[in-house]
C-alpha cells in the first residue's frame, strides 16, 4: 500500500507541474499578442481626375476614296472603204451619119425568055430523074435468141427423159447457195437458156431469157448463174448431145425446178415496098 500510494502521488505530482507549466506558456504568449498589436501598411494610391470637356474626340477613320474606273479605250479609227466608181454609162452613139452606106445589090439578073431553061438547070432535072430511089431502109430485126449451132432451143425437140432432167437439176442443186431466209425471193421465175459442149461444159456464157421485174430480180440472177458455173462440167448421156446440147432451165427461189420456155418474141414486121 505504502507503495502505491507513492506512486500515485509522484504522477500527480508531475502532471500537475506540466499543466503549470503549459499554462505559464499560454499566459505569455497572451500578453504578448496585446503589447504589440499588428499594424497594417497603407500605401497612398494617387488619383487623377480629368474633367469633362478634357475628353479626347475619337480619330475619324480616314475615308477610303474608291478606285476610279479605268478610262475607256480608243476605239480604232474606222478604215474607210472607198466608194466604187460605177462606170458611167454611155450611151451610144448615134451612127455616123451612114458615112460608111451599105454596098448597092447587084442587079438582078435578066430573065430567060420563055420556053429556055438555063443548061445548069437542066442538067440538075435530068441527073434527078437518072438516080433511081433507094428503097426506104428496113428496120432492125430483133434476133431471137439461138442455140450453138444457129437453131432453136433444144428443148423443144428434146427426148430427155425425167430422170435425165432430174440428174441434171441434182447436178445444179449442189451449187444452189441462197440465204437461208433471204426475203423478197419467193414467188419469182427465172428462164436462163445454157450452151453445152459435148463433154458437159458450158460453151458459152448463159444467156437470161426471162427475168422477174423485181428488185431481188438480179438477187436470184446472180445465184442461178453462179451455181450453173461453179458445177459444170455435167454428167450427161453423150449419145443425146444433140438433145441437150441448148436447153433453157427454169429456176426459182429452190433453185433448178427443170425445163423452161422461153417468152416468144414477136417477130418485127417487115416494111411494105
Amino acid at each position: 500500500m505504502p507503495s502505491l500510494l507513492s506512486r500515485l502521488t509522484f504522477s500527480t505530482a508531475v502532471l500537475l507541474a506540466s499543466v503549470l507549466v503549459h499554462l505559464g506558456l499560454f499566459g505569455v504568449i497572451v500578453l504578448a499578442d496585446r503589447r504589440t498589436p499588428l499594424q497594417s501598411e497603407t500605401r497612398p494610391i494617387d488619383v487623377e481626375l480629368v474633367k469633362q470637356d478634357e475628353v479626347p474626340e475619337p480619330l475619324e477613320p480616314p475615308k477610303v476614296e474608291p478606285p476610279k474606273p479605268a478610262p475607256p479605250e480608243p476605239e480604232p479609227p474606222k478604215a474607210e472603204l472607198p466608194e466604187p466608181e460605177l462606170p458611167k454609162a454611155e450611151m451610144p452613139k448615134p451612127a455616123e451619119q451612114q458615112s460608111a452606106a451599105a454596098p448597092p445589090l447587084p442587079p438582078p439578073p435578066a430573065p430567060m425568055p420563055s420556053g429556055q431553061v438555063s443548061r445548069p438547070q437542066e442538067l440538075e432535072a435530068k441527073s434527078a430523074r437518072a438516080e433511081p430511089q433507094a428503097p426506104p431502109d428496113k428496120p432492125d430485126r430483133v434476133e431471137k435468141p439461138a442455140g450453138i449451132s444457129g437453131g432453136p432451143p433444144s428443148e423443144s425437140k428434146s427426148k430427155l427423159t425425167p430422170e435425165e432432167i432430174a440428174a441434171l437439176r441434182a447436178q445444179v442443186q449442189k451449187c444452189w447457195k441462197l440465204p437461208v431466209g433471204m426475203p423478197g425471193v419467193l414467188g419469182l421465175e427465172l428462164i436462163i437458156r445454157v450452151s453445152f459442149g459435148p463433154k458437159g461444159q458450158l460453151a458459152g456464157e448463159p444467156v437470161i431469157l426471162k427475168a422477174p421485174a423485181s428488185e431481188r430480180g438480179p438477187l436470184l440472177a446472180g445465184i442461178s448463174l453462179n451455181a450453173l458455173k461453179d458445177c459444170a462440167p455435167y454428167r450427161m448421156p453423150a449419145a443425146k448431145y444433140k438433145d441437150w446440147k441448148v436447153l433453157d432451165l427454169r429456176f426459182l427461189a429452190t433453185g433448178m425446178t427443170g425445163l423452161g420456155v422461153a417468152p416468144k418474141v414477136p417477130a418485127a414486121p417487115q416494111a411494105k415496098r
